[in-house]
């Protein structure tokens, strides 16, 4: 998360909105929706796009793990056709 995130000025303006709204008229409501607000941010770059972020690259590094240690088929057949053994190499005497 960089402070030039649209996403990260974004959050902070609807925020600063609310505080506002809450300086001109405070009361009971306008509590809750500052809270809402506070805690819809604090969760969206915690919960959302931090976690979703970690938990994309830790499956990245699995599937790259998983895909070094995995041979790699000799041929790849297509729908429809079977595999046919290659004539046995002449043995030497």
């Amino acid at each position: 998360m960089t402070f030039r995130d649209p996403r990260f000025a974004i959050a902070y303006t609807i925020i600063l909105l609310f505080t506002g709204a809450y300086v001109y008229h405070p009361d009971e409501t306008m509590t809750g929706a500052l809270i809402a607000a506070f805690a819809g941010a604090w969760g969206y770059y915690l919960g959302s796009s931090s976690g979703t972020a970690k938990n994309a690259d830790n499956v990245g590094k699995a599937l790259d793990i998983a895909n070094a240690s995995t041979p790699q088929p000799a041929a790849i057949l297509q729908p429809g056709e079977a595999a046919v053994a290659a004539p046995a190499a002449p043995q030497e005497n």
